[in-house]
């Protein structure tokens, strides 16, 4: 990798927890036996892994935006913020 190619900006770790976390307890809970409902045709943790996904997609895309630029992690610079750019 060189130095500019850079995939993600601080807290993108988080947020990419919760997204997966999210993914993963949506299906897991699909498959339990003795989970708690909402009515008859969604689980309570499903129910709530929804806006977790949703959310944390909503935070990643405006954390995206170039307004204010936002310092990405590097390897190069142990210890110092540096801010760049992404070229389209």
């Amino acid at each position: 990798m060189g130095q500019n190619s850079v995939l993600l900006r601080q807290e993108e770790v988080a947020l990419s927890y919760v997204l997966w976390y999210s993914v993963g307890r949506f299906f897991i809970e699909g498959m339990r036996t003795n989970s708690l409902w909402i009515g008859k045709w969604i689980r309570v943790s499903q129910a709530l892994s929804l806006p977790l996904f949703i959310g944390a997609i909503v935070v990643w895309f405006i954390r995206r935006q170039d307004y204010p630029p936002i310092s990405y992690y590097s390897d190069g610079n142990k210890g110092q913020k540096k801010t760049i750019k992404m070229v389209n």
